[in-house]
């Protein structure tokens, strides 16, 4: 489709940005959020949309895209998970750079554009952008003010950056381990391998930090074009179906900045968000059987694998995080749900 031959008669790609959508099962927000994809300003895009094995209306509503719009490609494949579609899409896309989007999110219009033109000024192999955020029926999230100023003290006012010129190394403290709100550059994603793991939850993390420790340049957008749902049956609530995985994501990361010699760069900036991120994830455990199973496992193997206490209370960024570290690692199970939960 968008084509055209260089000097040398060979066949070059016109598609400035490859949108790689995994889909399962999300016929209610699927139409906003493709809409949002065709609708974009930047016209020179493929949307590469993967099923993975839905079982309600969405194959449907894809082909009915795919018919109207020629950029729409449709793949199907048996339900693998999100990690796995997406690196399904990634052998497909041809675009100059790659985009991921949930298929219950939705960008602004000017998003992909916007993006893409940072990208291109700055030469940049990753470009971040702020998101906002909505509720499973649409309305749009308040935000508390001064909301992004922890974002803003690792930045120190960067725009464009090498991780390691970040205040303590933040490459974890400026950005969220998902890829929606972030535009990479597809050589730059070939040359470094990464691929997103196959599980069912906590699968972007890995793919999005350690491009994020090995690129070069970065650019951050203060603008917010990506929308994130929460609060429906998204990609991001089924953790508790497979809850180690969280677990398991950092530990990926941790073994993969070892051995690309970054560990000294971002060891503190890892870890402290790891602290934070594993107390979070235990507090969003809903059923008391994954609770139980992540508090015995912080107890039993993560603090033997990172040795958070060996760090000291100076280590970190937020001093009372390592306070309640301390009462998850010293409590019995109950008496810890007694003094947080009531119960």
């Amino acid at each position: 489709m968008y084509k055209s031959m260089d000097k040398k008669g060979v066949v070059v790609s016109m598609v400035k940005v490859s949108v790689i959508l995994p889909v399962y099962n999300e016929e209610k927000y699927l139409p906003q959020c493709l809409d949002s994809i065709c609708g974009q300003t930047l016209r020179e895009i493929e949307i590469i949309c993967v099923d993975d094995g839905s079982t309600d209306s969405s194959p449907q509503i894809l082909e009915g895209y795919a018919k109207k719009d020629a950029r729409v490609k449709l793949i199907r494949q048996e339900n693998q998970f999100a990690g796995a579609a997406r690196n399904k899409g990634m052998s497909y896309a041809t675009g100059k750079y790659l985009s991921f989007l949930d298929a219950d999110d939705y960008y602004a219009p000017e998003m992909l554009e916007k993006m893409a033109e940072e990208a291109e000024k700055n030469k940049a192999d990753i470009v971040i952008c702020r998101y906002g955020q909505c509720c499973a029926e649409g309305g749009m999230e308040e935000e508390q003010p001064n909301a992004w100023d922890y974002e803003d003290l690792f930045l120190n006012g960067k725009g464009i950056f090498s991780g390691g010129e970040l205040l303590c190394a933040g490459i974890f403290q400026i950005a969220k381990g998902w890829a929606w709100d972030k535009l990479f550059r597809t050589e730059f994603v070939v040359k470094c391998g990464y691929q997103f793991p196959c599980f069912r939850s906590s699968e972007d993390g890995f793919f999005v930090y350690m491009l994020m420790a090995r690129a070069e340049r970065m650019a951050y957008r203060k603008e917010k074009w990506a929308v994130h749902r929460i609060s429906s049956g998204s990609l991001s609530n089924t953790k508790e179906k497979d809850w180690k995985n969280g677990f398991t994501m950092w530990s990926l990361i941790a073994e993969e900045l070892k051995r690309q010699g970054l560990y000294g760069i971002y060891g503190q900036s890892l870890i402290n968000e790891f602290l934070y991120f594993m107390l979070w994830y235990l507090e969003s455990m809903k059923t008391f059987e994954a609770f139980s199973n992540c508090y015995q496992y912080i107890q039993s193997a993560v603090e033997p694998e990172f040795g958070i206490l060996d760090y000291g209370k100076d280590f970190f960024f937020q001093k009372e995080i390592y306070d309640w570290y301390q009462e998850v690692m010293e409590l019995p199970l109950a008496e810890y749900l007694f003094y947080h939960r009531g119960t």
